[in-house]
């Protein structure tokens, strides 16, 4: 624990404002339980989490689009808000997080945020701030609780609760997120093909996931594979309680597959200690490329992602 005193004390408000992305709203989630466990009420203003609120018991969760900022930091002690939310009106008690940078007109300097008349220093901050650390987000974030707001890491946190049991057969099936809003951070769909080929081969039930506006595309690109696609966040995490691993592009499904604590690999052409990989738990693996180079001003690197690390650590997984 950081030895300064904590300037969280039980009964304070708090408000959480995350980035709408699945993956840093995992984050933020992260810090929400941190809190909670030192005594502050949470309130969590978040479209996606308001269909999980059941499993998210003394959290807040308020499902504004966009935020009222302004209004929550009028009837709470602090927020901490992504962002992507950034107001013009200048509010003493909004510290504000970026993933890795703080937009270039915004002076923290500027605006010192305070709780009950304390300033806090380093309020405003990137979660990353050495991306060359080998650090996960998730650590990064635990830094953010510890050394700015001087909450105790050993204290336990709640987490999910209330979630449906596990499906009888979760432990054969595997969830593959194929697609990212970002083309140039997919792995191929031939590659994709290829790795449910023989995950099949050895017994387990492949299936994949994506946004319901995809689901039909994906259909065509995985014929006799099962696609979902879930209108809210509810429906993924249900879903994911029917499965034990998650094997994705660098994107949100791997993270909240390693939240829910399921094994997750994390197909990506960065290194393998890059900053943004699942990180909740200890059974997250990355898999880039043995090689990769430069060709006409773009990176070639997926024909050189090397699957059988993935089969080799699943057949383990199964005494395949």
């Amino acid at each position: 624990m950081s030895d300064r005193k904590t300037l969280i004390v039980p009964g304070m408000k708090v408000a959480l404002v995350p980035c709408p992305a699945l993956g840093d709203t995992t984050l933020f989630l992260r810090l929400a339980w941190r809190l909670q466990a030192a005594g502050a009420q949470i309130t969590l203003a978040s479209v996606s989490l308001a269909s999980i609120r059941e499993y998210l018991p003394g959290l807040i969760v308020a499902g504004d689009a966009p935020p009222d900022v302004v209004g929550l930091a009028a009837c709470n002690d602090l927020v901490i808000c992504a962002v992507d939310w950034l107001v013009e009106t200048k509010l003493d008690n909004v510290a504000y997080l970026a993933g890795k940078k703080l937009p270039r007109q915004f002076k923290p300097e500027e605006q010192p945020v305070s709780l009950r008349g304390q300033v806090i220093p380093g309020a405003h901050n990137v979660i990353c701030r050495n991306p060359k650390a080998g650090k996960t987000m998730v650590q990064w974030i635990d830094l953010y609780a510890e050394e700015i707001l001087g909450l105790d890491l050993a204290a336990p946190i709640t987490g999910f609760q209330a979630l449906p049991k596990p499906a009888d057969d979760a432990e054969r099936r595997v969830a593959i997120f194929p697609t990212t809003p970002h083309v140039s951070k997919n792995f191929s769909t031939s590659g994709f093909r290829r790795l449910a080929r023989h995950l099949a081969v050895k017994g387990w039930q492949v299936e994949f996931v994506g946004i319901p506006p995809e689901q039909q595309a994906l259909s065509a690109q995985y014929p006799g594979c099962t696609v979902h696609a879930f209108a809210d966040l509810k429906g993924l995490v249900d879903y994911l309680r029917t499965c034990s691993v998650v094997i994705s592009n660098d994107s949100g499904g791997g993270h909240l597959g390693s939240l829910l604590g399921l094994r997750t690999f994390t197909i990506t052409r960065r290194r393998n200690d890059f900053t943004w990989r699942p990180g909740f738990n200890d059974l997250n693996q990355v898999i880039n490329p043995v090689i990769s180079f430069k060709w006409m001003g773009n990176t070639v690197w997926r024909p050189f992602i090397p699957l059988r690390r993935i089969l080799s650590a699943l057949a383990d997984v199964r005494g395949c």
